[in-house]
C-alpha cells in the first residue's frame, strides 16, 4: 500500500509557484493507494488565496485528495471560507478490500500557531479505532506535532492536549501518524508495551520558509506485511529522495515471564517532586516512601528534580535532613523550583553539583541540569549533549541519562513549559541510542520508548499537588538481560509505586537490544 503524502503549500505571501508546478506533477504521475494533504494550502487564510487555491491551483491535482486544514488556513476566520470553498475539516475513509481506516482531524485554534485536539476529537479517535477488527491499518492526520522535531528551534506551536492524544493514539494502536507545520521531515517509532506507531512529519511542498539543509519535498509511505518504508522526495534537486526511514509497525514484544526466564541487572527507584516546604509537603508519606525504598534492594535511587518548593533557604535543609534518610547511593538533579537565585547557590552547597554522575552496578548515570534561571523551561545545550555523549563512547555500561524536564508530552497536562531545544535533545538522545532517559516534571507519571530508547517520567513523591487520582508515586525501574537465540536483549521493566495504598502497577515493558 502507497500512501503520498504533502502539506504546507502555502498559496499567498510565501509561495514558490515553481515548486508547487514540481509538485504536482510528481502527485499526478506517481500511482498510490492515497493522496493526503496536511494542512496549509494558504498563508494567511484570506478570501483572496482560497479563490487562487480552488480556481488556479487546487485544479491542477487530478488525483483524490483526502485534506485537512493547517493554522495559516484558519487565519482570519479562514475556517469558515474552508468550510465553503474545500469542505469539511475532517476526513474519515475506511477501505473494506485494503483493509484500512484513515481519520483526519482539524487540530487548529483560530488565530493561532499552538493546536488542540480537543475532547471531541479525542473521543473520535477512540470511536474510529478503538473496535476496528485485527489486521486493520489505522491511519491518523492533523496538522500540529505530538513529538518535538529537530531543526525546528525552540519547541512550541504543538498541540497542547498533545499528551492525551498520545495516550489515544497507543491505546487504539494507531499505525501511523501523519503530520505537517514544521516545514521538515521527520520520523519516529513510538511505542508502549505491546505496539510501535509510526509518527511521520512531512516538510513543505512550496513554501518559502524551509528549514535547515531541506528544502521543497513530499514524503511517500510504502507499508507492506508490518513494514513500512518512507521517503521523502526533494523537489528542486532532481525529485531524489533525500531521506529514508525504514520502521517496523510491530515491535519485538519483551516475554511476560522475565523475571523467571531473564537474569536481573539492575533495579533503579526513580522519585521526584519531593517539593519539601513548610506547607504542601506530606511528610507522613515521606516517610513511608522511606521505609519502602530503604528495605528494597537496588543499585540507585534517582531523584529527577524539584526537590524543593520555591527554592528558601529552610526548604533545602529540610532536603538534606529528608533525603539524608536515603539508606542507597543517590544522584540528584535540579528542577526549576530548585533554580531560583539562591537556590543555584544551596543546590550546589548541599548536592556538590547540578551536573552528577556516576557509575553502579552496571550502569553508567548522567544526570543533567536542565534548568534556566527564573524560567519554567529547560534547555540542555550542545555542551551538554556533547558531554552526554563523551561519557558513553568507551564504555560497556549501560546508558542513563537523567534530567528534570520531560521530552514527552504527559497525558492530564498542557503541554509547556518542555525544554526548548526538545527536537534536537530527542534526536540526539535517540540516534545515540541511549538505554534509559529519565525525567520528572509536571508530577505525573508516563512511560514510552522513542527507537530504542526508553523513556521514564515519574511522579510527585511527597507533594500534595497530585496530577494522579491514585495517589503520590515513584517508580521502580528493573532492567534484565534477555537472551532469546543468538539475540542478547535489554529488557527494562517500569514499575509504578502507590505510596499510600502500597498498589504496585506495571507501566511499562521494552525490549530494546543490548
Amino acid at each position: 500500500m502507497k500512501i503520498l503524502v504533502f502539506s504546507d503549500v502555502h498559496i499567498g505571501g510565501k509561495f514558490n509557484e515553481e515548486m508547487f508546478l514540481k509538485g504536482v506533477d510528481l502527485i499526478n504521475n506517481t500511482e498510490a493507494d492515497f493522496y493526503i494533504f496536511a494542512g496549509d494550502l494558504t498563508d494567511q487564510g484570506t478570501l483572496q488565496e482560497y479563490k487562487l487555491v480552488t480556481e488556479k491551483y487546487l485544479p491542477m491535482i487530478k488525483k483524490p485528495l483526502l485534506l485537512i486544514p493547517g493554522n495559516h488556513d484558519v487565519k482570519n476566520v479562514g475556517d469558515l471560507l474552508w468550510e465553503e470553498y474545500i469542505g469539511p475539516r475532517y476526513f474519515v475513509k475506511s477501505d473494506e478490500e485494503k483493509k484500512i481506516k484513515l481519520l483526519g482531524l482539524d487540530s487548529n485554534e483560530p488565530d493561532m500557531n499552538t493546536g488542540r485536539i480537543g475532547e471531541r476529537g479525542i473521543k473520535r479517535i477512540y470511536k474510529e479505532f478503538a473496535n476496528l477488527p485485527e489486521g486493520w491499518v489505522k491511519i491518523l492526520v492533523f496538522h500540529h506535532q505530538t513529538l518535538p522535531i529537530k531543526y525546528t528551534g525552540r519547541e512550541r506551536s504543538a498541540i497542547t492536549d498533545a499528551g492525551d492524544v498520545i495516550k489515544a493514539i497507543l491505546d487504539c494502536d494507531v499505525d501511523i501518524v501523519i503530520n505537517g507545520h514544521r516545514h521538515i521531515s521527520n520520523v519516529y517509532q513510538l511505542a508502549d508495551s505491546d505496539y510501535t506507531t509510526l509518527v511521520v512529519n512531512c516538510g513543505t511542498m512550496s513554501c518559502k520558509k524551509t528549514r535547515y539543509k531541506e528544502e521543497y519535498s513530499l514524503t511517500i509511505l510504502d507499508c507492506s506485511e508490518g513494514n513500512a518504508e518512507v521517503d521523502v522526495i526533494e523537489l528542486n534537486s532532481g525529485m531524489r529522495t533525500v531521506k529514508r526511514f525504514k520502521g517496523r509497525k510491530n515491535m519485538r514484544m519483551a516475554p511476560e515471564n522475565i523475571e523467571e526466564v531473564g537474569s536481573l541487572v539492575s533495579r533503579i527507584i526513580q522519585i521526584g517532586n519531593t517539593e519539601f516546604s513548610d506547607s504542601g509537603f506530606q511528610s507522613e508519606t515521606f516517610a513511608k516512601m522511606i521505609g519502602i525504598v530503604n528495605v528494597m534492594d537496588c543499585d540507585i535511587v534517582v531523584h529527577c528534580g524539584d526537590v524543593t518548593d520555591a527554592s528558601k533557604l529552610d526548604e533545602f535543609s529540610m532536603s538534606k535532613i529528608f533525603l539524608g534518610m536515603v539508606k542507597h547511593p543517590m544522584l540528584v538533579v535540579p528542577g526549576p523550583k530548585d533554580y531560583y537565585p539562591l537556590g543555584q547557590e544551596l543546590f550546589r552547597k548541599i548536592y556538590l553539583t547540578t551536573n552528577p554522575e556516576i557509575d553502579v552496578g552496571k550502569l553508567r548515570i548522567v544526570g543533567v541540569n536542565s534548568c534556566i534561571l527564573e524560567d519554567k523551561i529547560g534547555r540542555l545545550g550542545r555542551s551538554s549533549m556533547r558531554r552526554i555523549k563523551e561519557k558513553f563512547e568507551s564504555t560497556d555500561l549501560i546508558s542513563v541519562v537523567a534530567f528534570h524536564h520531560n521530552i514527552i508530552p504527559l497525558s492530564r497536562t498542557k503541554h509547556e513549559s518542555e525544554l526548548q531545544d526538545a527536537g534536537d535533545v530527542l534526536d540526539f538522545l535517540v540516534r545515540e541510542k541511549v538505554k534509559l532517559v529519565l525525567t520528572g516534571a509536571k508530577n505525573a507519571s508516563g512511560t514510552w520508548k522513542v527507537g530504542d530508547t526508553v523513556i521514564v517520567n515519574c511522579g510527585t513523591a511527597s507533594s500534595a499537588h497530585i496530577v494522579n487520582s491514585k495517589g503520590n508515586s515513584f517508580n521502580i525501574i528493573e532492567i534484565y538481560e534477555y537472551s532469546n537465540g543468538d539475540v542478547e536483549d535489554l529488557v527494562i521493566v517500569i514499575k509504578e509505586y502507590f505510596i499510600n495504598s502500597d498498589r504496585v502497577e506495571v507501566i511499562g515493558n521494552y525490549l530494546i537490544p543490548k
